[in-house]
């Protein structure tokens, strides 16, 4: 008898967590394609032998001529949304029903990346988010401008001054040096020369914090999309203590340093000193006029509500504005220099255009580097091929009911917590949307053939209410680095570069296997 209650017991067990979660779409009437290989998949790439740039293409192309496809990512069900349209209702005509993004780490530990502004929900995203916008319009960005030239400027004249004809370097290692000494001044006002200053202590933690190829974070994130539960009881924590301890001192003594001595700052963290303390003022600025194709816009009414912010409120959101631009923007930054080195023709165009733009003294404006056709379409293509952020999700906060439209389809009701997925990748190499995808190409951003573009299948910042707020920011700096760079030198392979650039199994995010070896060519 005990033998046959255990053996019951072991078949429900089975049925509820190996056969009935994997039911869930056959039961919705939802097209799903092979499942098991892409369970496989995403094992795969957390094992380092598989790249997460296949595994979304594969997610993609599982299904062919459907708006949607069901996934599941491991035993959750994961939407996939493939139609630009119904990417346009879900994201941004029905937003509210799909206000958050899913947060595995919800309820962990104390950590900074717990409650940034990528991962607060509801009314509180809401709050934040109008907080923060103001520090991120074109009228702020341009305040900004002289700091980031200036440090654009001393990143390339670093390298005027070693006497060589090709120095080689590692773009990777060399332009988070850049993004960290700009975010360091911008969002905290520390001066940082990490180039000269190679060990500094913000450096360093940046680089430990965002290492994806390291072991241990592969696994704390696989546990974490594997079974949250576990591991929030086992307090696995996604930084290791002195991260957060040295970015939440830093927070506390910056702000104490700027209130004793009445400092006041148009950066993030006097935004939201300002905020906590219900001193934000509404000031109307005139927004400038941008040729960028890239830039996302503010969705949201601006809040000048005051906040409840501790000083661990406060840290996480300067983190993940250093995070993202330490690691993301720097990424970006590689694989537009390996695109120049790749495609010659292409820089010599981009490098005539900055000689034309040039002034005769001192710094080019922020209108001239915002509104440069040429160096705009390169940048564009660039996030089109690899774009920074290779999917994002929403998850369903309302009941919301897809009609259907396509033969076969049956109305599609999705639940409260239900998640979605939105594989930009795989929509950027979609040949439907961008003939010959795998080749770089910007003249499909000219203004003659911009206007042909369907807007939902550019997402390189996201879509909707919740896109990238720091567009603007990571755009200029990645114009301001090349202009200057440009000037002096022509980026060229050297013997390491890879030529066609082959990309890492072995980090859970998009970067190349062997780095980014090139080379800075001398100009005459």
């Amino acid at each position: 008898m005990i033998l046959v209650l255990l053996l019951v017991g072991a078949i429900t067990l089975i049925y509820y967590l190996a056969i009935k979660p994997f039911k869930y779409w056959d039961d919705r009437k939802v097209q799903t394609g092979k499942i098991w290989p892409l369970i496989k998949e995403n094992i795969l790439v957390f094992s380092g032998k598989s790249s997460i740039v296949e595994m979304v293409k594969k997610i993609y192309n599982n299904v062919e001529g459907v708006r949607y496809i069901g996934i599941y990512q491991f035993n959750s069900p994961v939407l996939v949304l493939k139609s630009p349209e119904i990417i346009k209702q879900i994201c941004v005509k029905d937003f509210d029903h799909f206000l958050d993004h899913r947060n595995p780490f919800a309820g962990g530990t104390k950590d900074l990346w717990s409650k940034n502004l990528l991962i607060l929900k509801g009314q509180h995203w809401k709050n934040m988010r109008s907080t923060l916008s103001p520090s991120f319009t074109s009228s702020k960005i341009k305040s900004m401008f002289v700091l980031i030239c200036n440090i654009a400027d001393m990143y390339a004249q670093h390298f005027v001054k070693k006497n060589e004809k090709i120095i080689e370097i590692e773009f990777k290692d060399a332009l988070t040096r850049y993004t960290n000494d700009v975010i360091a001044n911008t969002a905290f006002g520390i001066q940082v020369d990490s180039l000269t200053d190679r060990e500094n202590e913000f450096y360093l933690l940046g680089r430990e914090s965002s290492n994806f190829s390291d072991p241990w974070k592969k696994f704390t994130f696989f546990i974490y999309q594997l079974s949250p539960s576990l591991a929030r009881f086992l307090r696995i924590k996604i930084f290791p203590d002195k991260v957060n301890n040295f970015f939440l001192n830093l927070v506390k003594d910056t702000i104490k340093m700027r209130e004793e001595q009445n400092i006041r700052r148009p950066d993030m963290l006097g935004l939201l000193i300002e905020a906590r303390k219900g001193q934000r003022k509404d000031t109307k600025t005139e927004e400038i006029k941008e040729a960028s194709f890239a830039v996302v816009e503010e969705h949201l009414e601006k809040n000048d509500a005051k906040l409840d912010l501790t000083d661990f409120d406060i840290a996480s959101q300067v983190f993940i504005f250093f995070f993202g631009g330490f690691e993301t923007v720097s990424s970006a930054m590689c694989f537009m220099a390996h695109e120049l080195a790749a495609n010659p023709d292409v820089q010599r165009r981009l490098i005539e255009e900055i000689d034309d733009n040039k002034p005769s003294s001192g710094a080019p404006s922020y209108e001239t580097i915002a509104n440069m056709t040429y160096l705009d379409m390169v940048v564009t293509e660039t996030l089109r091929k690899w774009p920074i952020n290779i999917a994002t999700d929403r998850v369903v906060t309302k009941p919301y009911t897809i009609e259907p439209e396509l033969p076969g389809e049956q109305p599609l009701h999705l639940e409260p917590n239900d998640n979605i997925m939105i594989p930009i990748l795989a929509i950027h190499w979609d040949p439907q949307y961008y003939e010959n995808p795998e080749k770089f190409d910007p003249e499909r951003f000219s203004s003659e053939n911009r206007k042909n573009i369907d807007p939902y299948t550019y997402l390189p910042f996201g879509v909707g209410p919740r896109n990238c707020i720091g567009s603007r920011f990571a755009l200029l700096e990645m114009k301001a680095v090349f202009f200057y760079l440009l000037s002096y030198f022509e980026i060229v392979p050297v013997e390491k570069t890879n030529i066609p650039l082959k990309i890492s199994k072995a980090n859970i995010t998009m970067t190349s296997e062997n780095g980014f070896p090139l080379g800075l060519r001398r100009r005459s």
